[in-house]
């Protein structure tokens, strides 16, 4: 499916499901935010519906584990207590495999909405090619 085929009523669906999540980030991330590279988070209610998406482009392909962080703590550290979930969407020109800079960011996301108090619903890679579902894995793996 693709953001072409979201079923009717979709804005009241919880993004709990990985499909609707994938086509939905498809629908929100933008063919020229994925070129410029870019970070999206779907901020979602306690259901998990979407309630804002939120995105930053033209991010920097050396951004370290300090600057990803920030990114994140500005919305789980401080939004943490009025936010209950997010879905995570890296965006980059093309492939479909995460590549080194992308489980990067996965990580940070996984820690900061853990340490934010945020359920992380899905992370995800959009490209020109697609939207695919970063893997999950187990968080415990993090604390190292």
């Amino acid at each position: 499916m693709t953001f072409s085929d979201l079923p009717p009523g979709w804005p009241a669906l919880s993004l709990r499901d990985e499909r609707l999540a994938a086509d939905v980030v498809d629908l929100v991330v933008r063919d020229d935010e994925r070129e410029g590279r870019c970070i999206s988070l779907l901020l979602c209610d306690a259901d998990g519906r979407m309630i804002q998406p939120v995105t930053v482009d033209g991010v920097d392909p050396t951004t370290d584990e300090g600057e990803r962080r920030a990114l994140f703590d500005a919305f789980f550290g401080h939004l943490g207590a009025s936010l209950d979930a997010v879905v995570v969407a890296v965006g980059r020109p093309r492939g479909r495999v995460p590549d080194d800079e992308v489980r990067a960011w996965h990580e940070s996301a996984l820690r900061a909405a853990r340490e934010g108090g945020v359920e992380l619903l899905g992370a995800y890679l959009a490209t020109r090619d697609g939207v695919s579902l970063l893997p999950r894995w187990d968080e415990r793996a993090l604390a190292s």
